[in-house]
């Protein structure tokens, strides 16, 4: 639905496309063109499509990945292209992503390219975030393209969570097995990004004995790190920091690079002295 445009937002739209166009000149009558077809929703997100795709809509349980790059202050401040596949991917609808993200990429669908600006209210509000993004600061998203879209699948961190919570870490394991080697895989979304999500839902809650399990577990024949990570870190969080530091010996011991050791054994440091 097209409202109202709101003339401050209006403004900082306008010039944020001016400023990053890869043109060195806009035309007048182009920016007009730009004002014309400038949509704002009811929460104030703004936006203009620079490319209207025609793929796959994207749904609630999408798997989306979108090349992005984001402005603050007129000041370009990060870029999915530092990324190691360039892309940035989120579960749609399913958290993880701040509201006004969330709400953009809910209206658009693959191929789509679009500036996109957030008002405070639905992007960091009056804490901020970190260094680079101040209090009550007006995002503007001055590339927004989606990439792909998949099919709409159930999210598996979310039911092992749930599973651990109403039944404990057993029944987890056996819904873990049954959904990642039987035909029900097909119906979620898995990999490693969902063992991440279902980390930070433990570590929300500060459910660090339902972490250690289901991560002892999951890194039992791993050789990933992040996962005997997410165990040390469950001993730590338990006050269980010799065990921790017997656990970092243990990944000590595997193939690591020089940058994972040197983490390592520094994070062993910090826990003999108290740091963490």
């Amino acid at each position: 639905m097209k409202l109202p445009i709101n003339k401050e937002i209006l403004v900082v739209f306008i010039l944020s496309v001016f400023l990053f166009s890869c043109k060195t000149e806009t035309k007048t009558s182009d920016k007009n063109q730009q004002a014309k077809d400038t949509l704002q929703t009811a929460s104030g997100l703004t936006y203009y499509y620079t490319v209207k795709g025609n793929g796959r809509k994207i749904e609630p349980g999408s798997k989306v990945s979108a090349i992005l790059s984001l402005q603050v202050n007129d000041s370009v401040i990060w870029t999915s292209y530092s990324s190691k596949d360039s892309l940035f991917t989120y579960i749609a609808d399913r958290g993880g992503v701040i509201k006004g993200y969330n709400e953009m990429a809910m209206l658009l669908r693959e191929g789509d390219d679009v500036v996109a600006i957030m008002p405070s209210t639905i992007a960091y509000g009056e804490k901020g975030s970190g260094k680079e993004i101040p209090p009550n600061a007006t995002l503007v998203y001055n590339q927004f393209k989606i990439s792909t879209v998949s099919e709409p699948r159930l999210v598996l961190s979310d039911t092992l969570f749930h599973t651990i919570q109403k039944e404990g870490v057993q029944k987890m394991i056996s819904k873990y097995q049954q959904l990642t080697t039987k035909n029900d895989s097909v119906l979620y979304h898995g990999g490693m990004d969902q063992l991440n999500g279902l980390w930070r839902k433990f570590n929300r809650e500060k459910m660090y004995q339902e972490a250690f399990d289901a991560f002892s577990f999951f890194s039992a024949d791993s050789e990933d790190t992040t996962l005997h990570f997410y165990v040390i870190r469950s001993l730590e969080n338990l006050g269980k920091t010799t065990q921790a530091m017997k656990k970092i010996d243990l990944v000590l011991k595997g193939k690591l690079s020089s940058d994972q050791k040197e983490y390592f054994l520094k994070y062993k440091q910090d826990l003999a002295n108290g740091k963490k």
